[in-house]
């Protein structure tokens, strides 16, 4: 998978290498498009201008790659989209601002990034913890308690493993 890289960082700078990666899935790529993450990845509605808030409270942090008819395309790596959906999901759960949903994973800063990191232990189960995890937990508490945001980020980045069936294909041994 690409390194994530600073936001002026063009980690694809060759126009035919970006074209040959689109080619593949974004689920063998490992990096995904706006698009892909507006329309496939993400299970709720977001707009570029939430990714643009989550990328400016420094949550995630796109790559870029230079197209061949010029400018240049912005790609999102798998994980810093976990991280994302992490978040709405949060959102979702406490009804907290988006703001405050970052917060909230900040106060442990390796939690999440441990969690996403490490999804591919979720390969396989197509279960879908998420209501379960935030009713057993008071939104207040969430939104503060360290191990009740553990398993509520776990149960996150299990339900997007499963809903996208990542860990089913094969990486073609460039992305490797």
């Amino acid at each position: 998978m690409l390194a994530t890289a600073m936001r002026s960082d063009f980690t694809l700078r060759e126009p035919s290498a970006l074209g040959a990666l689109l080619v593949y899935d974004w689920r063998m790529r490992g990096v995904l498009t706006d698009a892909e993450v507006l329309d496939q990845a993400i299970d709720q509605t977001v707009s570029t201008g939430v990714l643009r808030h989550l990328q400016r409270l420094g949550q995630i942090r796109a790559v870029h790659g230079v197209r061949a008819q010029g400018g240049r395309m912005r790609l999102w790596p798998l994980t810093d989209v976990l991280k994302a959906q992490a978040v709405l999901d949060l959102r979702a759960a406490t009804g907290a601002r988006l703001a405050a949903c970052v917060d909230a994973f900040a106060q442990c800063p390796q939690l999440l990034t441990d969690v996403v990191e490490d999804w591919e232990r979720h390969v396989g189960n197509a279960e879908d913890r998420r209501s379960e995890a935030a009713l057993a937990i008071q939104s207040d508490q969430l939104l503060s308690d360290c191990d009740a945001l553990m398993k509520f980020a776990e149960a996150s980045v299990e339900a997007f493993v499963g809903r996208n069936n990542l860990g089913q294909t094969e990486q073609p041994t460039f992305l490797l």
